[in-house]
C-alpha cells in the first residue's frame, strides 16, 4: 500500500473518530428511539442505556482506540499494527478491571446483610414492615443507600409494596438479595408472625454468602495476576522487539501481516477463554426481572380468582 493510500484512510479514520466524539457530546436533534434486539449489543458497546457520563467516556474511548489505530498504522505502515494498538486501548480495561464486577457484588451483598440486621432490629423495637422500611433509609448501607431511598419513597407516596419490592429485588439483581426480598414480600402478603427471626436467618444466610463469596474471589485473584503479568510482559517485549527493523521486516509483506494478525487473533482469543474461567457463575434469581408476581414469571405468583360454578337444572 502506498503512503498517501494509508495518509487518505489514516485521515478518513481520524475524521470519523472526531465525528463520533461531537456528536456523543453535543447530540442530534432526532428523538432516541429503542435499539433493535439484533443491534442492542452494539448499542450497548456504544453506551447506549448507559449514564450521561459513562456515555461519554465510553464514546471517549472508542474514540482514542480509533486515534491510537490511526497512529500505530501511520507509524509502521502495517494496517495489522493499526489493529493491535487499536485493540490493545479497547482491550486494557477489559483485561485489567476483570474482577471488579465481582466485588461489587460481594460489597453489595455484604451491605443487604447489614440492612437486613438493621431491619430486623426496627421491627423488635415495635415499628411495622413499612415503617421499618422507611426509617432504615437514613442510615442505608452506601453501596444500596439509593436503591433503598427509591424503595422507600415509594412505599411512601403509596405505591404498591409487592411491586416496589420487586423494583428493589431487580435493582439489586442477586440470589442471595432475593431470599431477604422474598421474606419481606411474604409479610407484606399475609402479615405473619415472628419477622424479626426470618430476618435474622437470611442475614445470617447472607453472611455465610459472603465469606464464601470473599474466599473464591481470593483464589481467583492469583491466576488473573499472572495473566495481567504476562500479557503485560508480552507487550513491552513486542514493542522492543519491532522496534529493530532487521526483526520486523518479514512482517511488512502480505504473508507477514497474515501471520500476525493470526497471531493476535490467538493471542486475544487465549485471554478470553483464561478471563471466562475466572469469571464466577452467576445462580439464576428466583424473583426474575420484572416479574411482579405475574403468573408464569419468577416472583410470587399471584392468586388465581375463584372458579364460578354452573347450576345444572
Amino acid at each position: 500500500m502506498s503512503p498517501a493510500a494509508i495518509a487518505a484512510v489514516a485521515a478518513a479514520a481520524l475524521a470519523a473518530g472526531v465525528l463520533l466524539i461531537v456528536t456523543g457530546l453535543v447530540g442530534t436533534r432526532r428523538p432516541a428511539a429503542p435499539p433493535a434486539p439484533s443491534a442492542s449489543r452494539l448499542a450497548v458497546a456504544f453506551g447506549v442505556g448507559l449514564s450521561t457520563r459513562q456515555r461519554r467516556s465510553r464514546q471517549a474511548h472508542l474514540a482514542l482506540a480509533v486515534a491510537a489505530t490511526a497512529a500505530a498504522w501511520l507509524f509502521t505502515g502495517w494496517p495489522v499494527g493499526g489493529l493491535i494498538a487499536g485493540a490493545a486501548v479497547l482491550g486494557g480495561p477489559w483485561l485489567f478491571t476483570v474482577g471488579s464486577a465481582e466485588r461489587a457484588m460481594i460489597n453489595r451483598l455484604e451491605a443487604v446483610e447489614t440492612w437486613t440486621r438493621r431491619l430486623k432490629d426496627l421491627v423488635r423495637t415495635g415499628h411495622g414492615l413499612i415503617s421499618a422500611i422507611v426509617t432504615s433509609a437514613r442510615t442505608a448501607p452506601a453501596m444500596i443507600a439509593d436503591e433503598v431511598a427509591e424503595l422507600a419513597a415509594e412505599l411512601q407516596a403509596g405505591a404498591d409494596p409487592q411491586a416496589a419490592l420487586d423494583r428493589f429485588a431487580d435493582h439489586l439483581a442477586d440470589f442471595q438479595a432475593d431470599q431477604v426480598i422474598a421474606a419481606l414480600k411474604l409479610h407484606v402478603g399475609d402479615r405473619g408472625q415472628r419477622l424479626s427471626d426470618v430476618l435474622e436467618s437470611v442475614a445470617a444466610a447472607a453472611a455465610k454468602e459472603v465469606v464464601m463469596r470473599r474466599g473464591v474471589a481470593a483464589k481467583r485473584a492469583e491466576p488473573r495476576f499472572v495473566t495481567r503479568f504476562m500479557t503485560g510482559l508480552i507487550a513491552v517485549v513486542l514493542v522492543f522487539v519491532f522496534a529493530n527493523a532487521a526483526y520486523a521486516r518479514p512482517y511488512g509483506d502480505l504473508v507477514g501481516q497474515l501471520v500476525l494478525f493470526a497471531a493476535m487473533l490467538l493471542m486475544v482469543g487465549l485471554l478470553a477463554w483464561i478471563r471466562r474461567l475466572t469469571q464466577p457463575a452467576r445462580p439464576h434469581r428466583f424473583l426474575t426481572a420484572g416479574g411482579g408476581g405475574r403468573p408464569g414469571s419468577g416472583g410470587v405468583p399471584a392468586a388465581s380468582p375463584p372458579k364460578r360454578e354452573v347450576a345444572v337444572p
